[in-house]
C-alpha cells in the first residue's frame, strides 16, 4: 500500500466515524425530545384522571346527611310560602270579582272600565272599546277605573306565576332527595344539585329558610296606590296578560 492510499483510507475512516457520531447525536436529541413530550402527555392525562377522580368520588354518608336535613328546611319552607301564596291567590280572585261585579256590562257581556282620565274605554280582557261602541261618559263615574282593574288583574298573574315557580321548585327537591336516596351520588353531581337548589330558589322560599332571611326580595303584597297605573302609562297600551288561574287546595 502507497503512503498516499494509507492516508485516503484514515481520512475516510475520521469522516465516517464523526458523520456516525453525528448522527448518533441528532439520534438521541430526537429521542431525548420524545421522551419529553410523551412525560408531559403522561403529566396531562393524570392530572385530568385526577380531575376525573374527584368528579366520581363518592360523597360521604355525613355529607348526605346534612344535606338531608337541607331538603327538610328547604321544604318546610316551601310548604310555607305555596300556603301564604294560597291566601294570596284567593285574596286576588276576590279583589278581581268584586271589580267585575261593580264593572258596566255590555250587552254582549263584556265588563269594561274607563279611564281615570275620562278619555278611553277598556274591556276585561284589554282590549280598548271603540266610541261606536259605548262613550266613557256612559259609564257612570262610581264603577271601578281601568286602571284600577288592570293593577289588579296584573297582581293576581304574579301571584299565579309565583305559585307555578314554588311548584316546579318543589319538584326540585322532591328529585334531589330521590336521587340521594340512590346512594351512588358523585360529588360532582352532589355539588352541581346543591349550587341548583340555592340559586333557583324562589324569594317566596329564600324568606323563610333561618339565615336567608336577609336575601329575599320583599314580599309580593295587594297592589298600593302608588302601583296603579297613571291615565299617561295607558297611552301605548297593550292587551292586558292573562294567565290560566291553577286550582289548589283548600
Amino acid at each position: 500500500m502507497t503512503p498516499l492510499a494509507g492516508s485516503l483510507r484514515t481520512e475516510f475512516k475520521i469522516r465516517s466515524e464523526a458523520a456516525h457520531l453525528a448522527r448518533e447525536r441528532h439520534l438521541r436529541a430526537l429521542r431525548e425530545e420524545r421522551d419529553r413530550k410523551e412525560r408531559r402527555d403522561d403529566q396531562r392525562d393524570q392530572l385530568a384522571e385526577d380531575l376525573a377522580d374527584l368528579g366520581m368520588m363518592m360523597v360521604s354518608a355525613s355529607e348526605i346527611a346534612i344535606f338531608r336535613s337541607q331538603l327538610d328546611t328547604y321544604d318546610t319552607a316551601t310548604v310555607i310560602a305555596l300556603q301564604e301564596n294560597e291566601r294570596a291567590l284567593i285574596e286576588a280572585q276576590e279583589r278581581l270579582d268584586a271589580l267585575l261585579l261593580k264593572a258596566h256590562v255590555l250587552p254582549d257581556g263584556r265588563r269594561v272600565f274607563k279611564t281615570e282620565d275620562g278619555t278611553r274605554v277598556f274591556d276585561e280582557f284589554g282590549s280598548e272599546v271603540a266610541g261606536s261602541v259605548i262613550s266613557p261618559d256612559e259609564i257612570a263615574d262610581h264603577r271601578p277605573r281601568y286602571e284600577v282593574f288592570r293593577s289588579a288583574l296584573d297582581h293576581k298573574n304574579d301571584v299565579v306565576e309565583e305559585r307555578q315557580d314554588l311548584i316546579r321548585y318543589q319538584g326540585k327537591l322532591d328529585n334531589a332527595r330521590e336521587r340521594l336516596d340512590q346512594a351512588d351520588i358523585t360529588r360532582g353531581e352532589y355539588d352541581r344539585l346543591q349550587d341548583d337548589l340555592n340559586t333557583s330558589m324562589p324569594d317566596a322560599v329564600r324568606r323563610h329558610v333561618p339565615g336567608m332571611e336577609g336575601s329575599a326580595a320583599p314580599a309580593r303584597g295587594a297592589p298600593s296606590a302608588d302601583s296603579i297605573a297613571s291615565p299617561d302609562a295607558l297611552s301605548d297600551i297593550a292587551p292586558v296578560r292573562t294567565v290560566r288561574t291553577m286550582s289548589f287546595d283548600h
